[in-house]
């Protein structure tokens, strides 16, 4: 039987593993991007009616792009941690921290 601090490093694990298999994906006007949980684009479309446009409007479609895809991977991971999150004991270490 595994003690409690064994139990949580491997739900810890776990949940690191879960986190860093995340890819988050976000498209606008056919430009799609893929990011991981702390924003690093791991994969970028963008197609070829984009030679068309200014700059400044390409900058800001890829950037839309990469702020959806920046969101999907944090409900992503939000959802992956939440399996600590439930434990009554982190919530208990979490509230000790945010009391300081």
């Amino acid at each position: 039987m595994l003690t409690y601090p064994e139990e949580l490093s491997i739900a810890v694990r776990r949940v690191q593993d879960t986190i860093e298999r995340i890819v988050g994906n976000g498209s606008v006007h056919d430009i799609r991007i893929s990011v991981t949980p702390t924003g690093r684009i791991v994969a970028l479309e963008i197609p070829p009616e984009a030679y068309n446009w200014s700059p400044d409007v390409l900058a800001t479609r890829i950037t839309a792009a990469h702020d959806l895809a920046s969101a999907d991977a944090d409900e992503q991971a939000r959802y992956a941690r939440a399996e600590l999150a439930d434990d009554p004991r982190i919530r208990r270490i979490v509230s000790r921290i945010g009391q300081r």
